[in-house]
């Protein structure tokens, strides 16, 4: 009796499953021909549009460009420097033992990389030729925000949550008041606010220079979220962690430093790379202040007469591009996290 009644039931799973098959072939055959049998992979704009596939040809001819933007072309190298360095960076983090388990020397290889990137792009009038911050586009700029958002905005972010956790009863305020102010503003609005005001309040070494401002303003911001993402696994660590360890003679930074920072990384640490991938994609934002980053350099791309009918095929690749570099850091992020120590749990 249960085979009879069952047997109407397999069938009609079976159908269900060749109806899903046979809509996802229609809806794939196209996608297929536009994408892979019908492209064109090398050829001139003129071929392209002969063509009833996708036009990919643009991205040989407009890679450099991608890559570095309004660069000067004879350093081109310097920018693809900056991307093989961060490449290098996020490769050794998910394969190194060592990087893996000690996060403090994976958090100083992205600050090296962002301090690296800088210098490159810049120059120093020594060994590298200077080049104005205006000219700094491309892929390699995306990077170098997005490693300087990381690095520098997670300090911050972990200075103003402690500040809120541990400092007196007025500090502790102000960091409260500082951190639910920065997350209540898009991020954009915090820029804006600081390219608009740094001039008048900081250094003229750092209000004169635009790339500064935004970088400023981008840490500033997304500071506020690491500084959320850690206050869950600060309220866990019990009082008396600190206590014993005062009573062993160490001093309150070296408690902070060894005992409860450790802790609060690893039990935070899957926010703490959700927010990562926030940074990198909110890289995007330094386009609304006039800087092209590759979002920006693929629609300088597609201002051209030549490429500006090509815009799908444009926002596949920036879209694959951001998709393949949040996957590594993903990757890399679980990689660490199945090392790490999680014992105050």
């Amino acid at each position: 009796m249960n085979a009879m009644l069952s047997l109407p039931s397999l069938r009609s799973g079976w159908i269900v499953w060749a109806v899903v098959a046979a809509a996802c072939v229609a809806a794939g055959l196209p996608v297929l021909q536009w994408t892979f049998l019908e492209a064109i992979w090398s050829g001139d704009p003129a071929q392209c549009r002969a063509a009833a596939g996708a036009c990919w040809s643009f991205i040989r001819d407009r890679f450099m460009f991608l890559m570095a933007g309004f660069y000067p072309p004879e350093e081109y190298a310097r920018p693809l420097a900056v991307v093989v360095i961060h490449a290098v960076v996020v490769l050794a983090i998910a394969a190194s033992e060592t990087l893996k388990r000690r996060l403090f020397l994976a958090y100083l290889a992205i600050l090296s990389a962002f301090a690296a990137s800088v210098y490159l792009l810049a120059g120093d009038g020594l060994i590298l030729e200077p080049v104005p911050s205006r000219l700094w586009t491309g892929f390699a700029l995306t990077l170098t925000v997005a490693s300087g958002g990381i690095a520098l905005g997670m300090a911050l972010g972990l200075l103003l949550a402690f500040g809120r956790a541990y400092a007196g009863r007025y500090l502790s305020a102000a960091c409260t008041a500082v951190i639910e102010t920065l997350r209540a503003l898009p991020i954009i609005v915090t820029m804006f606010v600081v390219v608009v005001l740094a001039p008048y309040a900081l250094p003229a070494s750092i209000g004169e220079s635009t790339i500064l401002r935004i970088m400023f303003g981008f840490v500033l911001g997304v500071a506020a979220f690491y500084a959320e993402a850690v206050r869950g696994a600060l309220e866990t660590i019990e009082a008396g962690q600190a206590e014993a360890a005062r009573s062993l003679g160490m001093k309150r930074l070296t408690i902070f430093a060894r005992v409860i920072l450790p802790q609060v990384v690893a039990l935070s640490f899957p926010a703490l790379m959700n927010v990562n991938l926030m940074v990198v994609k909110d890289t995007v934002l330094i386009l609304a202040l006039g800087y092209y980053e590759l979002l920006g350099a693929g629609n300088a791309v597609l201002n051209t007469a030549e490429w500006r009918s090509y815009v799908l095929e444009m926002f596949v690749v920036i879209y694959l591009v951001f998709w393949l570099v949040c996957w590594l850091i993903s990757y890399a992020g679980r990689a660490v996290e199945a090392n790490l120590y999680l014992g105050s749990r």
